[in-house]
């Protein structure tokens, strides 16, 4: 029994022990543990922290740059080598696999064109984005990424604006990414008696925004801009997952 006692208390230690190497290893090298998800398959491992951009005397959130690509290294390799190199990292961009996750975040490879503005992010290509709900409607952020060359006023304005997510949603598994600005309600969601009853026409529409706002009129003309507002649409696609098959 004694040896039994004394053995178990052996394994303890030394998975205690092991567990503090790891964690020690993982902040020397600035990984979080993560998941790469690949033809079906998830592939365990530590990611490369990332997401934050400096200026002289400053630091900003940069989650752009998680859009891009991951530096990932396989949990096998990382616990057993007590000496990290950076060639034992793989790089990882949206051509190279289907997501992964990134501590508690969940990115998905995506085809998405910008049409916020005129350039070349109006060109679709491929990036990681980060999914917030994985739904009959699914939604997702999107970040516009800085300039690379900027004027005498630097880059912190910059920063600070393409930190300011845009919210994009995703109708089925294969439909074409939009902002959730431009949800047509009554075209794209007219397969749906719940959502047709009740928003259905414009009247029908600035009525539940008046609810929602504590407003007894309804607006028209330029008002009606209103039913183009983020978290009404956002409201729309909630109970849409909710109330639709």
């Amino acid at each position: 029994m004694k040896r039994v006692f004394f053995l178990s208390v052996i394994t303890l230690l030394l998975s205690s022990s092991s567990f503090c190497q790891i964690e020690k290893k993982m902040k020397a090298e600035n990984v979080v543990k993560g998941i790469v998800y690949k033809n079906g398959k998830e592939i365990q491992g530590y990611i490369k922290k990332t997401g934050i951009e400096y200026t002289s005397d400053k630091s900003f959130p940069a989650p752009w740059q998680f859009q891009s690509g991951i530096k990932f290294i396989p949990a096998d390799v990382f616990e057993k080598n007590e000496k990290i190199k950076n060639k034992f990292y793989d790089k990882y961009r949206p051509k190279d696999c289907d997501g992964y996750k990134y501590d508690t975040l969940l990115f998905e490879t995506v085809k998405y064109a910008d049409m916020s503005a005129v350039g070349m992010n109006m060109i679709p290509k491929k990036m990681f984005m980060r999914k917030i709900v994985d739904d009959k409607i699914s939604i997702f952020f999107h970040y516009a990424s800085p300039p690379s060359v900027v004027g005498p006023e630097g880059f912190e304005p910059y920063y600070l604006e393409c930190a300011k997510e845009n919210i994009v949603y995703r109708k089925g598994k294969s439909g074409k990414l939009k902002l959730v600005n431009n949800l047509n309600i009554r075209k794209e969601l007219n397969d749906c008696p719940y959502i047709m009853e009740k928003y259905g026409k414009k009247k029908d529409q600035a009525k539940e925004i008046n609810k929602e706002e504590g407003n007894d009129k309804i607006p028209s003309g330029f008002a009606r801009n209103f039913l183009f507002r983020e978290d009404f649409r956002l409201n729309v696609i909630e109970e849409y997952n909710n109330n639709c098959k």
